[in-house]
């Protein structure tokens, strides 16, 4: 990708604060234009001590008193320095706002962007490459805006400004202390490419690192009950080396740049220094010029070396816009239904999948024209074998993926007619790996369901038989339950998930492994619960346990991605197929 591209991007970004943007950059040109002026009134007080009621200031004031002069000379300088203080202030403040503004809108729009995303897009990332591009590369642009545009502003009103300066005063010193310039932009350029390709190595190692970290502090149980702290410390010691070596690498380049710029300084300086001071003396420069023309020449070209500064800040600026870019740019293939009119509350809940086909990738197919019915308001079944496809049902009903061939259809309606939000408004799932906020459990309980009373929350919860535990909580139905629920165990977290789906009262509930976590007598109270919803709910489970699903009105038994069986409990044992099979081996009837 072009860095003009992305660089457009980044101020398309910045458009929307226009006014922001505008005071910011006036700060910042005002600021410099009271840096300068002082150097040149430093030329100007040594014209008034050398030529006295004869000088510039005299000329142009009518004060002859020499003293006087320097008064009105300290008065300027002491004024531009209060001014160049003030506008200080004001660019700092408006550019690190912008820059909190546009980090901010930009952050928000790309985990937006992520969250409506295709499940596929997540199959091939990490969960710490995803935090790294939400915190650290947003960061990274955070961090340029607040200090990258000001910086650039202020080197070109210098080269504009001092330029004008030197001419007017003397066109040959002039022309000495700009020769270097070009030399400079050149190495400037040049560093900016090598910088570019070696930064986009150090913002995939940054993420590399971060997701390595992320995984391991999940899986700290893991590493405790196996005792690997000794060969997860060796594999992180690994990725922080190999992200030292390029960040290093990138150092070296950057660190080159300064003393190459020094260099050009000194032929500028050099020049302006002897053939100043042989114009002086030949009488054709004026002594306060020469004077002014000494300090304003290393003003004029040391600012150059900032071009380092910015150049990476810039590299890593732009590293992080393609990174952040090639999410937003990422295309949501699962698009949303027009029929906008579409009433969830209308909704009754029968299902049909009409020869569905569906494979991950191209070459494993999971579905080859499936076919199956959902009567509304039926309990209904999925068991098999690891891998039938039981799960795969259920991502296709909630468009996490989208089949291939075929439809699938709600109360006759092709769910991809259905607006997406409308289609999830009507189910409810409760998976068996639980996912809860770090809030307390009433905020847990009502997770979706914001708008629901404090009498609905707790008759959910009785309901999902976790009234009782809540209630023994140190602060009952206000106890924060910590990142992932992590200070509940795993039944009490599977409950809580359970009542999150009660109390959203959907026209579909879907149960997958949703009790395997908890005790035989807990597990039967919560089926009981399960079974009164039954009767005005379309309910679907998926269990391994047969035993959970004996008295499903519908058992569809699945292997490898086929119905082979279907029926009810007493239906499929009779006919002693794949269903009985797995009955008696788990009753222990079968050895």
């Amino acid at each position: 990708m072009k860095q003009s591209h992305e660089l457009l991007k980044l101020m398309h970004l910045m458009l929307p604060h226009k006014l922001k943007l505008f005071l910011a950059i006036i700060s910042s040109i005002l600021n410099k234009l009271c840096d300068i002026v002082p150097e040149i009134l430093i030329g100007i007080s040594i014209d008034v001590v050398v030529n006295q009621q004869h000088s510039l200031v005299a000329r142009f004031c009518g004060i002859t008193n020499p003293l006087e002069q320097l008064y009105i000379v300290g008065a300027l300088t002491a004024l531009l320095w209060i001014f160049e203080s003030v506008f200080e202030y004001f660019y700092l403040i408006l550019w690190r706002s912008l820059a909190q503004d546009v980090q901010h809108t930009l952050r928000l729009s790309t985990y937006q962007h992520i969250q409506k995303l295709d499940m596929a897009y997540f199959e091939n990332k990490t969960i710490g490459g995803l935090l790294s591009i939400l915190n650290d590369d947003i960061n990274q642009l955070e961090l340029f805006l607040s200090e990258g545009p000001n910086a650039l502003l202020q080197l070109v009103v210098n080269v504009i400004v001092m330029g004008g300066i030197f001419f007017y005063i003397s066109p040959h010193i002039a022309f000495l202390t700009l020769i270097p310039i070009p030399f400079v932009v050149w190495i400037a350029y040049y560093f900016q490419n090598k910088l570019a390709v070696l930064y986009e190595v150090v913002r995939e190692r940054v993420a590399g690192l971060g997701s390595h970290i992320a995984s391991r502090l999940v899986g700290i149980t893991t590493i405790k009950s196996y005792t690997t702290e000794e060969y997860e410390l060796a594999a992180l010691n690994r990725e922080s080396l190999a992200y030292k070596r390029d960040n290093h690498r990138a150092g070296r380049v950057n660190a080159a740049y300064i003393p190459l710029v020094r260099m050009g300084i000194l032929f500028g300086f050099i020049g302006s220094l002897v053939v100043g001071g042989m114009l002086t003396l030949q009488g054709t420069l004026a002594i306060s010029m020469y004077s002014a023309l000494v300090f304003l020449t290393q003003r004029f070209l040391w600012p150059f070396t900032t071009l380092t500064t910015i150049t990476d800040m810039y590299e890593r600026a732009m590293a992080s816009v393609r990174r952040i870019f090639g999410i937003l740019e990422q295309e949501q293939t699962i698009t949303d239904g027009g029929m906008n009119d579409f009433k969830v509350r209308n909704l009754k809940g029968s299902i049909r999948f009409d020869q569905v086909s569906f494979g991950y990738n191209q070459d494993t197919q999971i579905f080859n024209d499936l076919s199956l019915t959902i009567p509304a308001h039926q309990t209904v079944a999925f068991v098999g074998s690891t891998g039938s496809g039981k799960s795969t049902i259920i991502k296709l009903l909630l468009r996490l993926y989208d089949s291939t061939n075929g439809s699938i259809l709600l109360d006759d309606l092709d769910i991809k007619s259905v607006p997406l939000k409308k289609v999830r408004q009507a189910i409810a799932l409760v998976s068996q790996e639980v996912y809860l906020v770090n809030g307390t459990v009433r905020e847990n309980i009502a997770y979706g369901t914001t708008d629901a009373s404090p009498d609905a929350i707790i008759n959910a919860a009785q309901m999902a038989q976790a009234h009782e535990f809540i209630v023994d909580l140190p602060n009952g139905y206000d106890t924060a339950i910590g990142e992932n629920g992590k200070n509940l165990s795993g039944g009490q977290r599977q409950r809580l998930a359970i009542a999150r789906a009660i109390l959203k009262n959907p026209p579909i509930f879907i149960f997958d492994e949703a009790t395997s976590a908890l005790d035989n007598e807990t597990e039967a109270a919560v089926q009981q619960s399960i079974a009164s919803l039954s009767g005005k709910h379309t309910m679907i489970i998926i269990a391994h346990r047969l035993s959970t699903v004996r008295h499903a009105d519908i058992i569809f038994v699945m292997e490898n991605g086929t119905i082979v069986e279907s029926g009810n409990h007493e239906e499929l044992l009779a006919r002693n197929g794949a269903y009985a099979t797995l009955w008696n081996i788990q009753t222990g009837e079968l050895v």
